[in-house]
């Protein structure tokens, strides 16, 4: 289990429209950090995440029902993902995590992420 914590959400990160949220470690560039929620992950190296593992949004449990091949690679370099709030796994995204159920969390600066 690793947990990670939410520094900074940025002012287009949640969209009520789209089911999808992108988490960036600090180094996230300037152009994408509007767009972004950037975390802090205690230990990212050790971030392993496959199918069936659960994401807790801070009390919110969500279960993983997708992990592109990108996904563990660029949570332990850049602590990135894009976490998608659906049961449609069709037109999958290589850096992405499908998670249900398909609601996106309620989110907030603080927040701790719980990946296990």
């Amino acid at each position: 289990m690793q947990q990670g914590k939410i520094l900074s959400i940025g002012d287009q990160a949640v969209d009520e429209n789209e089911k999808m949220l992108i988490f960036f470690g600090k180094s996230v560039t300037k152009g994408l950090a509007p767009y972004s929620i950037i975390q802090e992950i205690n230990e990212p190296e050790k971030v392993e995440l496959t199918v069936g593992d659960k994401i807790f949004f801070g009390q919110q449990e969500y279960q993983i029902t997708y992990v592109g091949h990108l996904v563990n690679q660029n949570l332990q370099t850049i602590q990135h993902s894009s976490f998608v709030f659906s049961d449609d796994t069709q037109d999958k995204l290589s850096s992405s995590v499908y998670l249900t159920p398909a609601k996106v969390p309620d989110i907030s600066e603080g927040m701790t992420i719980t990946y296990c």
